[in-house]
């Protein structure tokens, strides 16, 4: 939750409360307005009831007293004869003397409800009255007359609340009708049985039940303030806890909203059923390029290659609730790039929707990085595999390469054998050229790394490459227009270029071109990461593009693999590549290819550039000289008899005296012996007892300064480790040619240093 959202949330809240609090309060008016109506009308109900109650009563009374003719009563002071009654026997006197007077059944009612009256908690006010009265105790006030016509007019009931000498008073008027025992006394006013004579007036005071409503009404305002003072309690601790709620909701939901959108991953939930993009984050829009009103315009399948739709459609309706690892997949940004991702995803539901929430990881990068290992690791395997043959492999090479150019100097040009004598010596330089393959793809030859002007490089290369290429191919080179010097072995540089020379002359059978071009380039550490590669700065780039059939990327993937080939068989040995990949990792560079069906090929070359000029050095001249002669004593020590025999017999057929030692121990001790005569030491770099270069620092103790010649077949990692190349001595590689190692020997012999 931002800043600004805390406070309109507040009012948000304090809006909600303040709402509920008059809503309550308006519903607890009302109820207590409807109960306190319910109440009056409820008293004035029991007020009428009461009345109706007296009503009955008088009926009952006039009913019986009708009934009966009226009632003879002792005339007293108190209770005279009534002068309004004028009916024959209305006065008697009994056989007693006792006089008796008639009472009819109004004048007996009227005195029961006065005795009543004076009696009673509730005094009742009765009243018989008629529009034909005789008696004027019986005359209508002004309510009661308009109630009497209207009895007339057919109305069954009055009931008024009015004011009675002050007090207030329910008055209820019922008419009652002539019956048989009425006639008697008012037959002579005309009326019939059923006729309406009047009606009786009664009237409750209501002080009695107005206490009783004003209690009932402060138990109704006291219940109903009680309860919208709970009421207003339950509101504010209601809304209270609903706020706090609320900020923990808001909290979470803001956590959540700053992992989702500031997560460095790629992040994103699309529809189940649509598979539309319903939220992207910032990670998601720098990493594919599109911004986040095209990502919610997309579907999940717009970022897919159309080759793995289906599968993704699979994989959607196969996924699983709750956490799904789902793999990796290719991608493609908007630039059209493609790119390897890691995808996990987590069923949500999102703004009503049945959505997935995915986070999307990157490993491109880390799948070249795999891809760097591997290949490493199989170079490494085939260089073990180099480096356990290579010794026993060369000692026989060279035994074989030796006597068989031995026995070819002896032979005459014209004799038959001769012809025998060159196969052997060219199957045993291609075993051994097969052996350095090896080596060299492995990172494990040696080389003679000295500054080489590419442009030369490739100028010299080119002349070679006219003629082995055939005339069907246009071969052109476009080289940069500054020197671009490098630190390098020139044999292993032409080597790598006539390999992928006739390895594009191969992809072009009909024909076509094959272009060399050369420029100074600048390395980025982007470009590094891309390729996997560490190296930065300045760099020679040598293209090599051709306009044969290409090849897909399965074929790409694979195209520096030892041993791999797309020719038929018997037509490569599937190193050519291999070979160069291994000459340019050894030189510190990058090779890249990129190539399509159909379309060529262009390899790529990146080596560090170095500043100064190649200078004078040139290793034609080197490789023009005769072979040299000598006549001086040298001591060879080498551990295989054959080898030994060999290089003896070579050494001696130019002129040179040769003491033989078995290992690093027997050359010690002849060279105890003849220390006087020896004037160089050929020693074998791995030897039992005691190893070439231990031997050679004993003769050092022995005889400072002496000469030394190392040889060895095995590999470059060997002989580091055994402190040879460190030094800076001599040495030359197994198998060699005799003519090489009697160079070698007399440049031994010949320099200023040991």
């Amino acid at each position: 939750m931002t800043k600004t959202d805390q406070p309109v949330n507040l009012r948000l809240s304090k809006t909600i409360t303040g709402s509920l609090m008059l809503g309550w309060t308006a519903i607890i008016i009302i109820s207590l307005t409807w109960n306190l109506y319910l109440a009056h009308r409820n008293i004035l109900e029991k007020a009428r009831t009461a009345a109706l109650t007296f009503y009955e009563l008088n009926l009952a009374y006039r009913s019986w007293a009708a009934g009966h003719g009226g009632v003879y009563v002792p005339v007293t002071e108190k209770l005279r004869p009534n002068p309004y009654l004028n009916v024959p026997q209305r006065d008697v006197t009994t056989k007693g003397g006792r006089n008796l007077t008639l009472v009819n059944p109004a004048w007996m009612t009227r005195q029961v409800f006065e005795i009543l009256g004076r009696q009673s908690a509730l005094p009742i006010r009765n009243h018989l009255t008629s529009l034909k009265f005789l008696n004027p105790a019986n005359k209508p006030d002004a309510w009661e007359e308009q109630a009497l016509r209207a009895f007339e007019q057919g109305s069954a009931e009055a009931s008024a609340a009015v004011q009675i000498d002050g007090n207030e008073y329910l008055r209820i008027m019922k008419p009652f009708k002539t019956e048989q025992g009425c006639l008697a006394c008012h037959g002579h006013q005309g009326y019939a049985v059923g006729d309406i004579r009047g009606g009786i007036s009664i009237a409750v005071p209501l002080a009695p039940f107005f206490a009783t409503e004003q209690q009932e009404r402060r138990t109704i305002g006291l219940t109903h303030a009680v309860l919208w003072c709970i009421g207003l309690g339950g509101i504010f601790l209601a809304t209270r806890t609903f706020a706090q709620q609320q900020a923990l909701l808001s909290g979470s939901e803001e956590k959540y909203r700053l992992l989702f959108e500031n997560n460095p991953h790629p992040m994103w939930v699309y529809d189940l059923e649509t598979l539309r993009f319903l939220t992207v984050n910032d990670a998601a829009q720098q990493a594919y390029g599109y911004s986040q009103k095209e990502f919610l315009s997309m579907t999940i399948a717009d970022i897919r290659p159309a080759e793995d739709v289906p599968a993704l459609m699979k994989n959607v309706a196969h996924a699983t609730e709750g956490l799904d690892a789902a793999g990796v997949w290719r991608h493609r940004k908007k630039d059209g790039n493609t790119i390897f991702v890691e995808i996990a995803t987590h069923s949500v539901v999102f703004s009503g929707h049945h959505a997935r929430l995915v986070m999307a990881t990157d490993i491109t990068e880390r799948r070249q990085l795999e891809s760097q290992l591997r290949q490493a690791q199989k170079m490494e395997a085939v260089g073990q595999l180099a480096g356990g043959v290579a010794h026993d492999f060369n000692n026989i090479l060279t035994a074989i390469s030796g006597y068989g150019s031995l026995l070819l100097m002896k032979l005459r040009a014209d004799d038959p054998l001769r012809h025998n004598v060159e196969q052997i010596l060219s199957s045993a330089d291609r075993a051994a050229h097969l052996t350095q393959s090896l080596l060299t793809y492995s990172r494990k030859q040696i080389i003679a790394p000295r500054p080489v002007d590419i442009n030369a490089q490739v100028n010299r290369t080119a002349l070679l490459l006219r003629r082995l290429i055939g005339e069907d191919i246009d071969l052109r080179t476009n080289l940069a227009d500054e020197p671009l010097v490098v630190m390098a072995d020139s044999v292993q540089i032409d080597q790598a270029l006539m390999n992928l020379s006739t390895n594009a002359r191969d992809a072009m059978p009909s024909g076509g071109a094959l272009l060399i071009e050369t420029s100074r380039t600048v390395l980025s550490e982007d470009f590094g990461k891309l390729h996997a590669f560490g190296g930065k700065g300045a760099f020679a780039l040598i293209a090599i593009t051709d306009t044969g059939l290409g090849m897909d990327e399965a074929t790409r993937q694979r195209i520096f693999d030892p041993f791999f080939t797309t020719k038929g068989v018997g037509r490569g040995t599937g190193l050519g590549l291999s070979m160069v990949y291994g000459i340019v990792k050894q030189h510190n560079g990058l090779i890249t290819v990129y190539s399509e069906p159909g379309k060529g090929s262009c390899f790529r070359i990146y080596l560090p550039l170095i500043s100064g000029d190649k200078g004078d050095w040139d290793e034609n001249v080197a490789a023009a000289l005769p072979v040299p002669r000598g006549s001086e004593t040298v001591l060879l020590a080498e551990d295989d008899d054959t080898v030994r025999g060999l290089t003896r017999t070579i050494l001696e057929e130019f002129g040179y005296r040769v003491i033989e030692a078995r290992d690093g121990e027997d050359a010690v001790e002849k060279f105890k012996e003849h220390a006087d005569t020896i004037s160089l030491a050929i020693l074998d770099v791995v030897m039992p007892k005691k190893n070439g270069l231990d031997a050679y620092n004993e003769l050092q103790k022995l005889k400072p300064g002496v000469k030394a010649l190392f040889m060895s077949g095995y590999t470059a990692d060997i002989i580091h480790k055994k402190g040879v190349l460190e030094k800076g001595l001599l040495f030359i590689a197994k198998p060699a040619p005799p003519a090489d190692l009697l160079k070698k020997v007399r440049e031994a012999l010949d320099g200023d240093a040991a």
